[in-house]
């Protein structure tokens, strides 16, 4: 045979050898070698027979070093039962098996997630194992559980939020003797918002979070359901889950009151704290809406007090909540059927007993239980929509009325007031209600004085600003209410657009004290010197008259001039009692305490 002949075959057996050799090699081997996943192959009990490049790159194990190891060596200790059982599953021929567990890297003691499925192939030819496909899904797992913990924790402060409250209420409902829950609701961060801005406001639902997490430790569970609002999940104990709770609102409140240093300030807000138990959670069914519907029953009740003070729930409470729905749904309809009574109460110049207007209020007489106080059902309207239907009613009649007084009177410097709820002021479009209401009854806006409490503007001290300043646009006139009752600072009678300030009665009551004098005389002196008119409200004596009048304040209200009268009765007062001096006003009504005068 020729030399160049038999170079021929030897090339060519050289190649038959080289397509032979990877069809001789276990047929998971050449499979192994394209897949992306990292492939095993172990026994029954888990020692390696293969293992593919893939894998041994993943981890940065030897492969000659892997063959004959413990493939379950490498699995976290608190996974591994869990993995030997998904095994002996693949083993008996249960079809594929998944599981997702961590792997600990020998090179570096790192942990990692795993997914890996384990198919028997223990009767395959050239197999003859438990395949192992395993791929890597720590950032997936890492992901997922970022995703979730955001999904059920608040962002500002690290806390879980509502979702994580009711899932651990709900978990702890099977096993758990009694659980309680306190509601902890802040007071006046909306007033450090205003003055500080939302990072103001945020420093300090920070620093309050960390306190009350430090209170409550491992002791319950606290959360953050809303941008003022936090609760605590409490067990059963060594202590009646009542008395934990009610500890912990106390305590919680005392925390709350601690200064917190803002922009290098000292802040200071207070806490409402609402509590409620399930003594027996498992045999009642939505055990988590019971108890939020209790401890939000008690933190209304919390904050109805005042604030600053921790109210167990109780029945009364629960029926109390029963009435005030029944009333408002009352006074819906009283609303919709003209139910409501609107009043007017003299507004006099205490100089010489002229009245120069009336201040409107709403009377409501139920059909079943009789007249209703204004006590009562004013603050049921705040706490919902109501009080707009309600304002809009006050004011439509009271400006109707004025038109008919004037027309009657020849009076055209009469005016009439109405009050605004802290709800008006974030109302859209109050300005332009104003405005057509103005319009339709043919007044001209100067004779209208709008009139929002202190603490309503402070409460809110951007929105009032604003929505005064488009009152003020219109030619209506502006006035703050009760002033003295809520923040009882001087400098908002400079940073809000008002007219007109109302002394609240409490200083009127205080006349016969010097101090008592000297402030009176002093807000008058102030509001003289930035232009506003003072009223003075609830006058019930001549000599409380004359003091308020010395004291330098423009016009005067309360029972020494006369009560509020309906609206038939106005111009009959207006022509045959005005001017009459000191006396005008029936005089059973002197010594009875000041009527409530909001009306919205």
């Amino acid at each position: 045979m020729s030399a160049p002949r038999r170079d021929r075959l030897a090339l060519l057996r050289d190649r038959l050898r080289a397509v032979a050799a990877p069809l001789a090699a276990p047929s998971y081997e050449v499979l192994a070698r394209e897949a992306s996943d990292e492939v095993l192959v172990t026994t029954a009990d888990a020692v390696i027979t293969f293992a593919s490049p893939t894998f041994t790159s993943r981890w940065g194990l030897d492969r000659r070093w892997l063959v004959g190891r413990d493939a379950l060596s490498w699995v976290l200790p608190e996974d591994l039962p869990a993995v030997r059982a998904r095994l002996a599953a693949a083993v008996r021929g249960q079809g594929p098996v998944d599981s997702e567990h961590r792997f600990v890297v020998r090179s570096t003691g790192e942990v990692r997630w795993v997914r890996v499925r384990f198919s028997d192939a223990l009767g395959v030819p050239g197999v003859r194992g438990i395949v192992w496909n395993c791929r890597d899904v720590t950032e997936l797992r890492r992901g997922a559980d970022a995703l979730r913990h955001a999904a059920t924790h608040d962002a500002l402060t690290g806390l879980g939020n509502r979702r994580e409250l009711l899932r651990r209420v709900a978990e702890a409902a099977g096993d758990a003797a009694a659980l309680g829950v306190v509601l902890l609701n802040l007071d006046g961060l909306k007033a450090v918002n205003d003055r500080h801005g939302h990072s103001g406001g945020d420093a300090v639902v920070r620093a309050v979070a960390g306190r009350l997490a430090a209170l409550v430790g491992e002791d319950g569970l606290l959360t953050r359901l809303d941008g003022d609002e936090f609760a605590v999940l409490l067990r059963g104990g060594p202590r009646p889950v009542a008395v934990a709770a009610a500890v912990l609102a106390e305590r919680a409140l005392e925390q709350v009151r601690r200064p917190v240093l803002v922009e290098g300030r000292a802040v200071v807000v207070t806490a409402s704290a609402g509590t409620a138990v399930c003594e027996d959670p498992a045999g009642v069914q939505d055990p988590a809406r019971r108890l939020f519907r209790q401890a939000d029953v008690a933190l209304t009740a919390a904050k109805a007090a005042g604030g600053d003070v921790g109210v167990p729930f109780s029945q009364r409470l629960l029926d109390a909540a029963h009435e005030r729905a029944e009333l408002a749904a009352d006074l819906r309809a009283a609303l919709a059927g003209g139910g409501v009574e609107v009043v007017y109460q003299p507004l006099v110049d205490l100089a010489d007993g002229r009245t120069v207007g009336f201040e409107a209020l709403a009377r409501w007489r139920h059909p079943d239980r009789g007249p209703v106080p204004p006590s009562v059902f004013v603050p049921i309207a705040e706490e919902s929509d109501l009080v707009l239907d309600l304002g809009a009613h006050v004011l439509t009649s009271a400006l109707a009325q004025l038109r008919r007084w004037r027309e009657g009177t020849g009076r055209d410097d009469l005016e009439v007031g109405v009050n605004l709820s802290s709800r008006h002021l974030v109302q859209p479009g109050l300005a332009e209600q104003v405005r057509r209401a103005l319009e339709d009854a043919g007044v001209p806006a100067a004779a209208l004085c709008l009139e929002v409490t202190e603490s309503a503007a402070v409460g809110d001290l951007e929105a009032a600003r604003s929505a005064l300043l488009a009152l003020r646009a219109l030619g209506v006139r502006t006035a703050l209410d009760d002033f003295g009752t809520g923040y009882s600072s001087l400098s908002y009678l400079r940073r809000l657009p008002v007219d007109v300030v109302k002394i609240d009665k409490s200083f009127v009551d205080d006349h016969t004290e010097p101090s008592g004098r000297a402030v009176l005389a002093g807000i008058a002196s102030l509001s003289a010197a930035l232009g506003l008119l003072t009223v003075v409200e609830g006058i019930e004596t001549e000599q409380a008259r004359a003091i308020v009048r010395d004291a330098g304040c423009t016009w005067g209200q309360g029972y020494l001039f006369a009560r509020p009268m309906p609206a038939d009765a106005v111009v009959a007062h207006l022509l045959g009692r005005d001017g009459e001096g000191p006396g005008e006003g029936p005089g059973e009504g002197a010594q009875k305490p000041r009527e409530r005068t909001s009306t919205a």
